[in-house]
């Protein structure tokens, strides 16, 4: 009798164990996933402000494909899956505004002064559009996190 009472008893220190290892585990990921996501936005937060002035001294399509290509480059590898697609979306929204900025390789200045510009121009409807699909799918990469 002693000794099936000694079995039980390593079991079920045994699967104690298991609990506390898993529960560490899961911190962990949670952890690593935590740091990545604000990792992406830290250097999203960079390249951004990189991008609103690169416009400055050259096209703002070229500006839009230096800031997304810099985006699609960075690790992803311990963010979770919804925000990492969220935030695929949002660069290829980015990457759609490009489709009018290249009908204007001339304008030069911040991003946001050659986006008033752009909204009041002929290609103004579309435009607006493209940029709601920027601000779109930057909700759906917020709204991934909660």
């Amino acid at each position: 009798m002693k000794f099936v009472s000694l079995i039980l008893l390593f079991t079920v220190l045994g699967c104690k164990d298991t609990k506390v290892k898993q529960n560490n585990t899961d911190a962990t990921l949670e952890i690593k996933r935590t740091n990545c996501v604000e990792q992406i936005f830290a250097k999203d937060s960079v390249l951004g402000s990189i991008r609103n002035h690169a416009s400055e001294k050259i096209p703002l399509s070229k500006a839009l494909n230096n800031y997304t290509k810099a985006l699609k480059s960075l690790d992803y590898t311990n963010c979770p899956e919804t925000f990492t697609s969220a935030f695929h979306e949002h660069i290829e929204a980015w990457e759609k505004v490009a489709k009018i900025s290249n009908q204007h390789p001339s304008l030069r200045g911040e991003l946001h002064d050659i986006f008033a510009e752009l909204e009041k121009g002929k290609d103004s409807t579309e435009f607006k559009s493209l940029v709601k699909q920027v601000w779109d799918t930057w909700g759906k990469v917020e709204e991934s996190i909660k």
